[in-house]
C-alpha cells in the first residue's frame, strides 16, 4: 500500500512529538507533506532529517486544519495512493472545558487520542493498515473514542446544505472530533471538484465560534464515507471505555425522554422536551 501523509503544523513545538509518532509508520510506502503558515529553519530542518523527501507547501492561515488539507488534495495524484492520514498539531485543553463521549479532555489528551488511535505504536499503524486491506467497505479509520454524535448549530441547516451542495446524502450523524483520520482518496474526489481556495475561509481572528465553513467540513470529511457506500470504521478503544458507553446508550436517551433542548427539521425549529412531551420554542433560522 501506498500512504500520503499530511501534517499541518500550526504549534511548531509539537514537531518533535509528531516525528515520534510518525515513526510508527511502516511496512508501506509513503510521502509526508507538511503544511504551515511559516516554518521557520529549524522545524523544517527536523522535518527534513526525519524524511529528506518530505515535501513543504504553504497555506495561508484561515480555515484551521481543514484549508491545508484541501490545498494538499489539490495539489497530489489521488490516484497514487492507497491512504491518507490526516494529522494537525492541536493546542492543550488545561485552561477549557472540554468534554468528549463523556470524557473530560484535560491536557493534551484530545490530540494525543486521535493520534495513537493511528500511530500509538508501529502495531497500532499495522492495524489501520490493515482494516483497509481487509475490509473492501473501509472508507475511514479514526478515533472510537472520539467518533461522537452531531449535536453543535453547524451539525443542522449549514451542514444538510453542503451536503446537498455536494451531492450527497446520508442519515448517518457522527463524525470524528478533532479531524484526524485515514480515509480512503478516492473518497474526497468531490471535495477536490469544488476547488476551494483560500477565500472560501473566513480569518481565524474573525470568529473562534462554531458554523464557519471548517467547521462543516470537519463533519463532512466523516460523512463522505457512509455518503458514498462505505464506512467508518473505530479504533482504540479500550473494554472500559466501551462499558461507559454501553451505559451512555441506555442513560441519555432517557435524559432526553425527561428533559432536552434541541433543533430539529428542515428550518432547525427549536424544541424543548419534558416528560417526553415537546414544546416548539421558535421557527428555526429559515
Amino acid at each position: 500500500m501506498k500512504v500520503l501523509v499530511h501534517l499541518h503544523v500550526y504549534y511548531l513545538d509539537q514537531v518533535p512529538y509528531f516525528l515520534e509518532k510518525l515513526s510508527s509508520i511502516g511496512g508501506c510506502q509513503w510521502d509526508l507533506v507538511v503544511t504551515s503558515s511559516s516554518l521557520p529553519p529549524r522545524e523544517e530542518s527536523l522535518l527534513r532529517e526525519f524524511k529528506p523527501d518530505v515535501r513543504f507547501i504553504q497555506a495561508e492561515n484561515v480555515g484551521y486544519d481543514v484549508w491545508p488539507f484541501m490545498k494538499v488534495l489539490s495539489s497530489v495524484d489521488l490516484d497514487a495512493y492507497d491512504v491518507i492520514l490526516k494529522l494537525h498539531t492541536k493546542h492543550s485543553t488545561e485552561n477549557h472545558k472540554v468534554r468528549i463521549n463523556g470524557v473530560h479532555m484535560k491536557g493534551f489528551m484530545w490530540r494525543d487520542i486521535l493520534v495513537d488511535a493511528l500511530l500509538g505504536s508501529s502495531e497500532q499503524f499495522s492495524r489501520v493498515l490493515e482494516i483497509f486491506r481487509s475490509h473492501p467497505d473501509a472508507g475511514m479509520v479514526c478515533s472510537g473514542k472520539l467518533y461522537c454524535a452531531l449535536g453543535f448549530a453547524e451539525d443542522h441547516r449549514l451542514l444538510d446544505d453542503e451536503l446537498s451542495r455536494l451531492g450527497l446524502e446520508t442519515p448517518e450523524r457522527r463524525f470524528c472530533v478533532g479531524t484526524m483520520f485515514a480515509i480512503r482518496p478516492s473518497l474526497l474526489k468531490v471535495i477536490v471538484r469544488q476547488g476551494f481556495t483560500a477565500s472560501d475561509f473566513p480569518s481565524l481572528t474573525a470568529s473562534n465560534a462554531g458554523g464557519t465553513p471548517a467547521h462543516v467540513y470537519e463533519r463532512v470529511f466523516s460523512l463522505l464515507a457512509p455518503a458514498q457506500g462505505m464506512k467508518v470504521y473505530t479504533t482504540g478503544v479500550d473494554k472500559a471505555f466501551e462499558r461507559k458507553q454501553r451505559i451512555r446508550r441506555v442513560v441519555k436517551p432517557l435524559l432526553g425522554f425527561l428533559f432536552n433542548i434541541d433543533r430539529e427539521g428542515e428550518n432547525s425549529a427549536k424544541y424543548l422536551t419534558i416528560f417526553g412531551l415537546k414544546f416548539k420554542l421558535d421557527d428555526g433560522d429559515r
